[in-house]
């Protein structure tokens, strides 16, 4: 049938013509073109992965759509459900439940796809268990058909709006690939406070040796802890290894202190390109811990850690750790010359020195160095002010800089060095560095 056809057989109340149309109409608003024929099959995956849609077209595809939907077709009550909730080819609409309307519809019709919304949305535990198990059992692979099958055996092993049903949970797992299973398993653990589930999903996942090994952190057994997070380690985890190395370290409860064990372990996680771990493993050559000091080496390591900003400008959140001690190593071979207030400001996170796409972290001793640069020098009293507030009011943490920063402003407007006198102002700054020591008191005594 050409187009005219359809449109009389859809006004006679021919379902399937308006389906046609509808689809026809949404693939000829994305740019169809003339080769494509009226009743050509379009995936509900094509229509929406596709920005670029033609408005009148839409809503004519939502016409049908609807028209389809109330003649009782259950794939067309999702699609006017989605059309409603995401606006396209008729108003937005979010707020009136109409759209909820339409999927419950769909579910009941029996579409699938409507099946998982109501699911997912569902404040019903009995609810969304019978909603999940009906579309895992219904819906096609390419409709994201693990997320139910997932969550229906997590019900079924949590007993989450069904009694609990250990064999039809293992049913379930079993129709899941191995890495999702393993999740599913993470889930249940923690749903049911059993470990053999997180002690099976540590079978294919380091995520759930790493949280093996929490569980014994938390009762301050480090030497079992010690053994899964190796085993998470070897299975390519650097958050494991970076773990590992910090254990080392400190040397907790039931683990010796070796600082040549916390290097070999920060090492392997650096070449996996962990940045925490790779800041670790420079600090330790800078400090000669566990290794032979080598300053150029460390001044190296910190440089390519800092100069990973270009590549990985929101991954890299200790960029402005590494620029600290590029700048400590500056300053300690050429003195607080230009170029190191320069690299001081980049790791105090100060505006116009990193880029503004990147988190920055603001180190506050950096920030501190670079004020009192300015207030040493006595070039310019009103950079030394800004800074030293930025040290107090940007800055977290390191109470130690930050209180003496606001000390040095109580001090500055109390005799007026470099500012106008400003006894509010110094009342003000006063009051700052009483508050920061009260804060650090708590938070050693929280530590």
């Amino acid at each position: 049938m050409n187009e005219q056809q359809l449109i009389d057989a859809a006004q006679n109340g021919d379902v399937s013509a308006m389906k046609t149309l509808a689809k026809f109409y949404a693939q000829q608003s994305r740019g169809g073109g003339n080769d494509d024929k009226v009743g050509d099959v379009v995936s509900f995956e094509s229509i929406f992965n596709e920005p670029k849609r033609d408005p009148k077209l839409e809503a004519k595809a939502y016409k049908y759509y609807r028209m389809a939907a109330e003649a009782g077709d259950a794939e067309s009550m999702t699609e006017t459900a989605s059309r409603i909730y995401d606006g396209i080819g008729t108003e937005r609409n979010r707020q009136s439940g109409e759209y909820e309307m339409w999927y419950r519809r769909g579910a009941e019709a029996g579409d699938p796809a409507a099946m998982r919304v109501v699911a997912f949305s569902s404040s019903d535990p009995v609810e969304k268990f019978k909603w999940y198990e009906l579309s895992a059992e219904l819906l096609p692979p390419s409709l994201n058909k693990q997320d139910s099958i997932k969550q229906t055996a997590i019900n079924y092993a949590a007993g989450r709006g069904t009694d609990v049903n250990l064999e039809r949970a293992e049913y379930w797992l079993a129709k899941l690939d191995e890495k999702d299973a393993a999740y599913a398993m993470i889930e249940i653990s923690h749903l049911t406070k059993d470990i053999s589930w997180l002690k099976r999903a540590a079978e294919f996942l380091p995520d759930a040796n790493i949280q093996i090994a929490e569980e014994f952190t938390l009762q301050n057994d480090f030497a079992d802890a010690l053994i899964y997070y190796k085993k998470a380690a070897a299975q390519g985890s650097p958050d494991a290894m970076s773990i590992i190395g910090d254990i080392y370290y400190i040397g907790e409860n039931g683990v010796e202190q070796s600082y040549e064990e916390a290097f070999r372990w920060y090492s392997r996680a650096a070449e996996l390109d962990y940045n925490m771990a790779a800041v670790k493993r420079a600090l330790m050559i800078y400090r000669g811990l566990g290794v032979e000091r080598d300053v150029s080496e460390a001044l190296s390591l910190f440089g390519n850690i800092e100069g990973r900003r270009e590549k990985f400008p929101m991954v890299y959140r200790f960029n402005s750790v590494a620029r600290y001690y590029v700048a400590k190593i500056m300053e300690e071979t050429s003195g607080m010359d230009e170029a190191t207030v320069n690299q001081y400001k980049c790791a105090a996170g100060i505006r116009g020195f990193v880029p503004p796409t990147e988190s920055v972290r603001r180190v506050s001793e950096a920030a501190y160095k670079v004020a009192d640069a300015y207030f040493l020098r006595g070039e310019d009293f009103g950079l030394a002010s800004r800074f030293f507030e930025h040290v107090v009011e940007k800055c977290e943490g390191n109470f130690p800089y930050r209180i003496e920063a606001a000390k040095k402003l109580m001090w500055m407007y109390d005799i007026g060095e470099g500012v106008y006198p400003d006894e509010y102002e110094a009342e003000r700054w006063r009051d700052k560095a009483n508050d920061l020591v009260n804060q650090s008191k708590m938070f050693i005594k929280q530590d």
